[in-house]
């Protein structure tokens, strides 16, 4: 800053303390720019003691028993505040039979875009003819105090270099026509809090929100992706909190906060499909560092966008056969539904065996097993029989690899061979000695037993033959703690082979204790689907309200596709789709 250009400022500021703060240059700068001016008479010297606001220095106290003008007092701060929130817009519903389409990203101030993901953001819009909107954020990078507040950097976006204007109040100029900086309701139940300025170095930025919006689900501006299913009543859907990622490059300062937020920098958005009933769908739209955005079975790159690519995997949400919801098992597996339309090259099941039958939370429980054996559910070797038809008739497929992942619930069959004596339990007794036989013929080779595969094995020697059979035998049935990584080349590859149960040394499972392993993964377990750094967690494909869940609950029905370059989305099924426009009739 030159002397000049200080008289300037400081004749609108009338402290030197004032043009620091409105520039944002260190006090020291400022105040030898100040000397400077004052030796060559641009300004006057700045007399010791507070300054009011006309630039004249009182030499007392007015009032009661004090000297100098009252005039000379600074003056009162202008009273702010408000009695109500500020109230939404909305975005109107589309016409009967149509599908509108929104992208939700944001930006952060002072910073250059991505701009092959921004292209390819804008023909992936343009092939869905879908709205794009940003919302702005801001990072101080120089210490400038509460003028860092979103809405004073927006107004004071003019000239960049004008003197007395903040250097980084700008945005990317291609962004101009697409910014979104208000409350909307995108569609009943989904609000966009493009109000929201989130620091992009908050390790959770969804921290504190689960009451915010009420009852309805929120979409947050911030550069790291986030998901988080918040608990709703018995019979209410479930409430979810999304952020969206950014279109602006990495442009943090280089200590610890800065550093890890550039590493969970992700170039997303967030796509918000809704009909004219309502209903909205919401899956993430994250690119790689090319810019390359995988959506479905489109691919955009290079600003075109084509059709006909197989997604990498499908981690579905846990199984539970004997309890699977009728419309996920449809929409899922039936011919036409989610598997057949993205045709993956891997699909990973979770608690596929339910065990109903016989689980170790019921044995003691007399009204519980009365209620099995009242509706015919106590024959464990019938339910795994339907747990193998399942996966050998209904979900099998002969172009992708299909892999079981060792889980809780399937060695809750173990644990019935430990504990209990089935000699007691005459329906049961045959298939509890012949599982018997094969486990310790499994120890006797000195190998550790996959109970679900064996029970497929007792029950295939059971006359459980022909071409399901066979297609059995075709399943990778993993044993526990044995992994399987996808998408090597991809940050070190996916983890798929966690259920989500155990956790590091001997822990109990969470994602967040997986989370700080540092390793990709897409795991199952909790039936609350959620994206927790690198972890994507699946919710479940089972019914939403079994008799042993009580209370609010944030299950849903929710499955995590993993695309070729390594990126992933959590698609959830509801109002009888798996995403907006894809449905499969009921036979």
């Amino acid at each position: 800053m030159t002397p000049e250009g200080f008289a300037k400022v400081f004749s609108l500021h009338k402290s030197v303390r004032g043009v620091q703060r409105a520039t944002g240059i260190s006090y020291g700068s400022v105040h030898r720019v100040y000397v400077e001016a004052v030796n060559k008479g641009l300004v006057e010297r700045e007399a010791m003691g507070r300054k009011p606001a006309n630039g004249k220095h009182s030499v007392g106290c007015s009032g009661k028993g004090g000297s100098g003008e009252a005039s000379n007092r600074p003056k009162d701060p202008k009273p702010e505040g408000r009695i109500k929130v500020l109230k939404h817009t909305d975005f109107d519903l589309p016409a009967d039979g149509k599908i509108k389409r929104y992208f939700f990203t944001s930006a952060q101030n002072a910073t250059k875009i991505h701009k092959p993901f921004w292209e390819n953001l804008l023909a992936l819009a343009d092939h869905y003819t879908a709205e794009v909107f940003v919302s702005r954020f801001t990072y101080a990078k120089s210490g400038f105090g509460a003028d860092g507040d979103k809405a004073s950097y927006i107004k004071r976006e003019t000239n960049p270099d004008e003197e007395g204007k903040r250097k980084d109040a700008w945005w990317a100029k291609e962004l101009n026509d697409h910014f979104l900086d208000d409350q909307v309701n995108v569609a009943p139940g989904l609000v966009f809090n493009g109000r929201m300025n989130i620091l992009p170095t908050a390790a959770r930025p969804l921290s504190g929100f689960e009451t915010f919006n009420g009852r309805k689900s929120g979409i947050f501006p911030h550069v790291k992706l986030a998901m988080q299913s918040i608990p709703s009543g018995k019979h209410e859907p479930t409430k979810f909190n999304y952020t969206t990622g950014t279109v602006t490059q990495r442009n943090y300062i280089q200590k610890k906060a800065g550093l890890k937020g550039e590493f969970h920098h992700c170039y997303s958005a967030l796509l918000v499909e809704v009909d004219s009933r309502g209903n909205w769908w919401v899956r993430q739209i994250n690119a790689d560092s090319t810019g390359t955005i995988y959506d479905k079975t489109l691919c955009a790159r290079g600003g075109e966008v084509t059709d006909g690519h197989r997604v990498e995997a499908i981690t579905w949400g846990d199984i539970h056969v004997r309890q699977m919801d009728p419309m996920v098992r449809r929409l899922g597996f039936a011919e036409g539904g989610m598997l057949d339309t993205l045709k993956p090259k891997h699909q990973f099941f979770h608690d596929v065996l339910d065990f109903r039958a016989r689980s170790h939370h019921d044995m003691k429980d007399p009204f519980r097993l009365y209620e099995r054996w009242l509706h015919n559910e106590e024959d464990v070797h019938a339910e795994v029989k339907e747990t193998a038809h399942f996966l050998a008739s209904e979900s099998y497929r002969s172009w992708c690899k299909n892999v079981v992942v060792d889980s809780n619930h399937h060695n809750h069959l173990g644990r019935w061979l430990k504990e209990q004596d089935a000699r007691w339990d005459p329906i049961n007794v045959d298939f509890w000695l012949a599982m018997n036989k094969v486990v310790y013929d499994t120890l006797r080779a000195k190998r550790v037993p996959n109970f679900l595969r064996l029970a497929c094995n007792v029950i295939g020697d059971w006359n459980y033959k022909g071409d399901g059979w066979k297609n059995i035998q075709r399943f990778q049935f993993l044993d526990e703690d044995e992994g399987y990584v996808i998408c090597d080349d991809a940050g070190g590859g996916i983890q798929c082979g966690q259920h989500g149960d155990l956790g590091p040394n001997g822990s109990r499972g969470s994602p967040l204790t997986l989370a700080r392993m540092g390793r990709k993964a897409n795991t199952g377990h909790t039936h609350s689907a959620g994206i927790f750094d690198g972890v994507y967690v699946s919710g479940t494909s089972s019914i939403l309200d079994p008799d042993w869940v009580k209370g609010p609950s944030s299950w849903s029905h929710s499955h995590t596709v993993t695309y070729p370059n390594g990126k992933r989305a959590i698609y959830t099924m509801w109002a009888d789709s798996w995403a907006a426009g894809h449905t499969v009739p009921s036979n």
